[in-house]
């Protein structure tokens, strides 16, 4: 009667041991080695199983497999309701579509000539609250030399594909976005921020911008497109732009008309942070079809490591996005591969 009592109450205990010990594991394997989710579950609590019937002995096997399961199938689930209740108070990407921003045509004054620029009046809240406005502007004949520029792009032999068209609209546009850069230096210059704020800024001001679909092809009819796409155009006729090679608009001309999918925004964003010296990357996954940034500062949550150095993750297609965090339809980070960085 006793053996059996004590042996109730060890089992509780080690039931308790093997759920400490799948848990640190889990953050172990997990976050430092990006392993996913269920990958992860089954070696820390197969781990942790085997441990303890070594140090106590075969004839707890039974009783330590059986509560190495219980505790695996506890995990599994807390982690799905995580992700169900995150997602749930979390803006999806590419699902917020309203009428596109109205960009205007104004002029300014340079070196005693009245230049046409393209300017749209942007005021937005970042991720924390913190209230912005200014104006995002280019000059018409900057437009107007750049805008098909993308068409005599030919592709390199060497290196990713997407990195080298990346680098290529970089290195070509940004110049042209002089006016874009002051804007930032000049909010900058009022609020006094820090680099992270400053960051978290300049991403929180494209990602309010609505999401536009940019196609290779012409824009067609909602009936003639997936799910997602036709639902899209449904609640937003005017939010796609066609005949893009690459499906890509380079960022002078996304500033012009403030249509862009991710990987416009995310080659504007890179472009204007490594201006500002900033270690960032673009990154991309075939798997999800899409791109987002990478920023190597000091931030937790979801992250790549490349080359040695820790990009912490930051979704750019709608609002609310803070940098580490990903939907959950896009978190596992095994399906993302860096294609650019700027240092």
């Amino acid at each position: 009667m006793n053996t059996d009592l004590n042996k109730n109450k060890n089992g509780c205990l080690w039931f308790f041991v093997i759920g400490l010990l799948t848990f640190f594991g889990f953050v172990f394997l997990h976050l430092i080695f990006e392993v996913n989710t269920f990958t992860t579950l089954i070696v820390v609590v197969g781990l942790s199983v085997t441990f303890l019937i070594l140090v106590l002995g075969r004839s707890y096997r039974r009783s330590l497999i059986r509560s190495g399961i219980i505790i695996f199938f506890i995990f599994y689930f807390f982690n799905l309701l995580g992700n169900f209740l995150i997602s749930s108070l979390k803006t999806q990407p590419n699902k917020t579509f309203t009428t596109e921003e109205k960009v205007t045509e104004t002029y300014v004054v340079e070196e005693s000539d009245t230049i046409p620029v393209y300017t749209s009046n942007r005021e937005w809240r970042d991720n924390y609250g913190n209230e912005y406005s200014t104006e995002l502007s280019v000059r018409d004949r900057d437009f107007q030399r750049l805008k098909d520029h993308i068409q005599n792009y030919k592709p390199r032999g060497g290196g990713p594909f997407w990195g080298n068209l990346y680098k290529y609209l970089e290195k070509k546009d940004g110049p042209s976005l002089d006016l874009v850069m002051k804007a930032f230096t000049e909010i900058n210059k009022e609020k006094k921020l820090n680099s992270m704020e400053f960051a978290e800024m300049v991403v929180s001001c494209i990602q309010d911008i609505p999401y536009s679909l940019v196609f290779p092809g012409a824009c067609e009819t909602p009936e003639n497109y997936e799910d997602s796409i036709r639902r899209v155009l449904e609640n937003c006729p005017e939010c796609c732009i066609g005949n893009k090679r690459y499906g890509i608009q380079n960022p002078v001309s996304f500033i012009k008309n403030l249509k862009g999918d991710c990987d416009t925004r995310t080659v504007l964003i890179y472009s204007i942070l490594k201006h500002f010296n900033y270690d960032i990357a673009i990154v991309n996954s075939e798997f999800y079809r899409h791109s987002i940034l990478g920023i190597n500062i000091p931030a937790s949550g979801l992250y790549k490591i490349h080359n040695g150095k820790k990009y912490v993750l930051w979704e750019t297609t709608a609002k609310y996005f803070e940098v580490g965090y990903l939907s959950p339809n896009f978190a596992d980070v095994t399906y993302w591969n860096v294609v650019l960085t700027s240092k």
